[in-house]
């Protein structure tokens, strides 16, 4: 009996035919799901040839383009499974607001929700800044004086985040740790979580 309760805690039942079709939900989260793990994939793969300092960054995207088999295709399924991620949540948010289902009792997961997409909004600008090419430096040299401005705690977010108040290689290697470590882990305890309150709430429909 234990066992059957810690089973119906986890994974509540709670669905009814009816809210899982496809054309009540889209599928828009669990094409954003998918699109997370294809891109967990392609990363790790990536990551083998990449090293995060200017002149690795520089060889390895060289390397990825041009001397490693299929290395460009795995920088393009990554570009475009990241790209296609943000729009799949975009969409997913638009349906959610237009279901009203951002409403209590499930408010708490829309706040998840949106937290889910400041994190993939902000793993997609980390990974562009990867190329470490003179226009990626730029953004990041922006963001780092954006930080700057946040009043009180600006110059801390600077050292947290980038390593000093102008962009440089200990930058790059904390853009490096937050895209490939950090803000996966995050994501994906977000999405478990996310996830399991869909099923806990019920109405299905209404959120994803």
């Amino acid at each position: 009996m234990k066992l059957d309760n810690f089973i119906g805690h986890i994974h509540p039942i709670k669905v009814s035919e009816e809210r899982v079709r496809i054309g009540t939900t889209f599928c828009l989260g669990g094409a954003a799901f998918f699109l997370f793990i294809v891109l967990g994939i392609s990363g790790l793969l990536l990551a083998l040839y990449y090293l995060p300092t200017a002149e690795g960054a520089r060889a390895g995207i060289h390397d990825l383009d041009h001397v490693i088999p299929f290395g460009w295709l795995m920088r393009s399924i990554h570009f475009w499974a990241g790209q296609l991620m943000v729009a799949a949540m975009l969409l997913h948010t638009a349906r959610v607001v237009a279901a009203g289902a951002y409403m209590p009792p499930k408010h708490l997961n829309w706040l998840v929700g949106m937290t889910l997409f400041i994190l993939t909004a902000g793993l997609d600008f980390s990974g562009y800044v990867l190329r470490w090419d003179a226009q990626t430096f730029w953004a990041a040299q922006v963001v780092c004086q954006l930080l700057g401005q946040v009043p009180v705690i600006g110059g801390g977010l600077q050292q947290i985040f980038l390593g000093g108040s102008e962009i440089s290689e200990v930058g790059l290697l904390r853009f490096y740790v937050i895209h490939c470590l950090i803000g996966p882990s995050l994501a994906l305890a977000f999405i478990m979580y996310h996830f399991w309150r869909v099923r806990r709430d019920g109405r299905l429909g209404q959120l994803l």
